[in-house]
């Protein structure tokens, strides 16, 4: 029989369309931020859903966190805090260190580097 079809290996998640693993390289933030495009979409006025598990929110990136945080398995921490250089494994992770350990002081780094 056809063994490879459907097995996850515990390196990602699995592709509702290939039944095939998905895993976010070291190629880094694009391909989750592609990956986490192609599993949600619209089903409502105002409902945003999970292609992978059904979840749905009102607000478009509670279910891109959602994605990212139980969908999206990775090697590493994509993700370094521009002050303290602490590593997170998703955006959201990031973003709530950066409120709570750096307050104001972060949002003003992270636009004046733009």
């Amino acid at each position: 029989g056809n063994y490879e079809e459907g097995y996850d290996d515990g390196s990602g998640m699995i592709d509702p369309n290939t039944g095939m693993p998905i895993a976010a390289g070291a190629d880094g933030n694009k391909e989750v931020e592609a990956i986490i495009k192609e599993n949600m979409e619209l089903t409502a006025p105002s409902v945003c859903t999970c292609l992978i598990c059904g979840y749905t929110a009102k607000k478009k990136h509670h279910v891109e966190n959602h994605i990212e945080a139980n969908h999206i398995q990775r090697s590493e921490k994509g993700y370094m805090c521009n002050i303290c250089l602490s590593s997170h494994s998703t955006k959201n992770s990031l973003n709530v260190h950066r409120s709570k350990y750096h307050g104001k002081k972060a949002l003003l780094q992270q636009t004046s580097l733009f």
